[in-house]
């Protein structure tokens, strides 16, 4: 049995490696190409993208990096998801106070009198809420520092807080039994995790999982509803300029003020990954800066992977496997500098080759 020759064992590797090149380079650009929507109407192209998705379900020794850069939420990843035991006597202390607080709201609402917002330091839901005033508080301040506003609309935004802090309060009181009862089945299932057969009995090991899925499905009906109780109230306050501050440079400083850092740096973030993607997409497909885009490539699915630990308990391995194949294959294709093959590269590498060899011979 004869081998093949050298030459053409060196073209099958070759066009394999371009093949490679192509396929990544297209993935990239079509996924990044998705994240971009022009609209005739505005004449502007706009990124409808979001790295929330992927940030809020980071799982592991990263998580709580990756989920600190989400703009909403009010950290209930750390305030809300917390283990806790039901035992009989909380239970009755709650359930006291969620009648007692029910029956004086629906006092307040006859008479059209309310007293202070009321935050049981027991409730399971407690420091979340006291989380998210705070941020609806400093929302506030921020409107209310813009040069330009009267007394009277700073008069009427303070009166709006006001309002959601009771919807909200309201809210809470409502779901609080369940979301007590919520808090006890994680702490069942840490106890589950912890019992030696967790490990060894594959049944364990399937029953964990689904009590974790359908666990973990629970907070976000809250969390959504909270979220429309932001965007209601910074409507509320958006509202309050008059039709003739809404055309002027007022109307920017406003909005400007009810953007709160941390999504002014998601809006970067997203902007920053779209044209990532679409630019390593765009130079692996034509084979310019190849190495550089390929380890560029890597680096964005490195950070992809970093959310989804495959030893971390829930994580999405087939996530992590999927991006890992491909990373592999950046790798291969930035060591190799795929683009001196049928890419733009390969005319630099020709003209600089020529360029050192005709300086090289005169010397």
């Amino acid at each position: 049995m004869s081998n093949a020759s050298p030459i053409r064992t060196t073209w099958k590797v070759v066009f394999a490696l371009v093949l490679l090149r192509l396929c990544i380079g297209w993935h990239f650009f079509s996924e990044g190409s998705k994240k971009v929507v022009y609209y005739k109407g505005q004449e502007a192209w706009k990124i409808e993208f979001s790295a929330a998705g992927f940030l809020s379900q980071a799982k592991g020794p990263l998580a709580g990096l990756f989920q600190s850069q989400l703009p909403s939420g009010h950290r209930w990843q750390s305030l809300l998801v917390v283990p806790e035991e039901l035992t009989p006597e909380s239970n009755a202390q709650l359930s006291s106070w969620v009648g007692k607080y029910v029956k004086r709201r629906k006092g307040e609402l006859q008479n059209g009198k309310h007293t202070p917002v009321e935050v049981l330091e027991e409730a399971p839901h407690a420091n979340w809420q006291t989380q998210i005033i705070d941020d609806w508080r400093d929302l506030l301040k921020r409107f209310t520092d813009v040069h330009g506003l009267d007394d009277d609309q700073r008069t009427q935004a303070t009166s709006r807080f006001e309002r959601r802090q009771r919807q909200l309060a309201d809210y809470l009181a409502q779901e609080a039994l369940d979301i007590q009862a919520w808090r006890h089945e994680l702490w069942r299932l840490e106890n589950m995790r912890a019992l030696p057969e967790a490990t060894q009995l594959p049944f364990q090991q399937e029953r964990i999982s689904q009590k974790s899925l359908e666990l973990k499905a629970s907070p976000r009906k809250w969390v959504g509803t909270v979220t429309t109780f932001d965007q209601e109230y910074v409507n509320d306050l958006r509202d309050l300029l008059t039709e003739e501050q809404a055309v002027t440079s007022l109307a920017e400083r406003v909005e400007q003020a009810l953007t709160t850092p941390k999504q002014k740096r998601l809006d970067q973030m997203n902007l920053v990954v779209t044209c990532l993607i679409v630019g390593v997409g765009v130079c692996l497909l034509i084979g310019f800066c190849t190495r550089l885009a390929a380890l560029a490539g890597a680096a964005f699915l490195l950070s992809v992977m970093a959310t989804q630990p495959p030893w971390v308990p829930d994580a999405m391995t087939t996530v992590f496997y999927y991006q890992f194949v491909e990373f592999a294959a950046l790798l291969l294709l930035a060591a190799v500098g795929a683009g001196h093959w049928a890419g733009v590269d390969s005319i630099f590498y020709c003209l600089w080759s020529k360029c050192c060899g005709t300086k090289a011979s005169k010397s």
